[in-house]
């Protein structure tokens, strides 16, 4: 199976995937197994130390099973994963205080998906790779089941608001995640542009081809270029620039992809960002889950993501009951604040963020730490 562009790379993936599939068969049986993220599309990251090759960031598998797992039983067979594979097995998002290690941060991220589900799946962007990734385990057949796809909207937005959280993990860390974001930055841009635009392609190779053709800068193309070749060849190294300065130039194109969908998104007309936020947090809960939920109408039906939300803070040791007082996705609220506190809109940040809990200080610390226990639900 081809899990990177690397001969050598995919065998070392392949042993290490047959490790994981031997435990994940201690525990069930499910119908298949799969390799998603870029591992499942020929896009896995790795780099090559002396004469031992080590993957990159995380492998992402999705167990197709007749009946639901638990999260909590996921997670814990996910670090077994890790350990049988000499690995760190955390999370950066949830350690987001921690200099970044390649070994210790690397993990195992188990997902189920019901077999009668894969018929009415969301239109999401993790859909659309799923049906077109790895099968690595069971039914090879087994994705065909999924309907075509198309990618809301919102995931755009959510890609980006993602990479804000990144950045501010990366600001201040080791040289390996700021120039392991910093492509990310460039390479999820260049999805969100795609989505937005109804262009989106699994295959990193592919989005390459696909952004040359939007109506975007000749610069941002080249930088696209040029990250998604350090992501698959060269370990996130990117040769051709010092690593601080390759950081900040995808920190500006990221606000300038960010600011360029969201001002067309909501029609906004406004380049002020405490603007652009203030109608943000107005009309984009409205819409923002409109594709998910099948219809514009049920916007108040976010109240069920508020709950979820309390309990996962509530088992982190936060307790936030202003989330339980709005229908408005706690989410959305957070990713607003992390917009307008990554382009220096400190104060206006700290309003947005009293929305969710009166606790805001330290500042980034709050905004991270709550923002983490939200991305790691990964409820859409």
């Amino acid at each position: 199976m081809k899990y990177t562009v690397s001969n050598e790379a995919d065998k070392k993936i392949q042993e290490d995937t047959d490790i994981i599939i031997k435990i994940v068969l201690k525990y069930w049986k499910p119908r298949a197994i799969v390799m998603f993220g870029g591992f499942g599309h020929e896009g896995g990251s790795f780099k090559k130390i002396n004469s031992k090759l080590l993957p990159l960031n995380d492998y992402d598998l999705y167990l197709v099973n007749d009946k639901p797992i638990s999260g909590e039983k996921l997670e814990e067979v996910g670090e077994e994963c890790s350990k049988a594979l000499g690995r760190g097995g955390i999370e950066i998002v949830e350690h987001f205080n921690e200099e970044y290690d390649e070994n210790k941060f690397f993990h195992v991220d188990l997902h189920f998906i019901t077999t009668d589900s894969l018929k009415k799946v969301m239109p999401t962007q993790r859909s659309f790779d799923l049906k077109t990734s790895l099968v690595v385990y069971g039914d090879k057949n087994i994705l065909n089941q999924m309907p075509d796809i198309k990618v809301s909207k919102s995931d755009a937005i959510r890609l980006l608001f993602n990479k804000l959280d990144h950045f501010q993990i990366a600001d201040g860390n080791s040289d390996i995640i700021k120039s392991i974001y910093a492509v990310k930055g460039f390479t999820d841009s260049a999805s969100a542009l795609l989505i937005f635009y109804n262009k989106y392609v699994s295959k990193y190779q592919d989005k390459v081809k696909e952004i040359q053709k939007l109506d975007v800068p000749e610069e941002y193309k080249k930088f696209v270029e040029i990250a998604t070749k350090a992501k698959l060849e060269n370990g996130y190294e990117v040769k051709e620039f010092d690593v601080d300065e390759f950081f900040e130039k995808s920190k500006k194109w990221v606000e300038y992809v960010f600011k360029r969908i969201i001002k067309e998104h909501l029609n906004i007309k406004s380049d002020n960002w405490k603007d652009i936020c203030k109608i943000m947090y107005k009309k984009l809960p409205y819409v923002y889950f409109k594709d998910y939920l099948g219809s514009k109408y049920l916007f108040f039906m976010q109240y069920y993501l508020n709950l979820k939300f309390f309990l996962e803070a509530k088992r982190k040791g936060e307790n936030l009951p202003k989330t339980l007082l709005t229908w408005k996705d706690p989410g959305l609220t957070l990713g607003i604040s992390m917009m307008l506190y990554s382009f220096n809109e400190k104060k206006e940040a700290e309003k947005y963020l009293k929305k969710v809990t009166s606790n805001t200080r330290p500042l980034k610390d709050r905004l991270m730490k709550l923002y983490s226990i939200y991305y790691l639900q990964k409820l859409v």
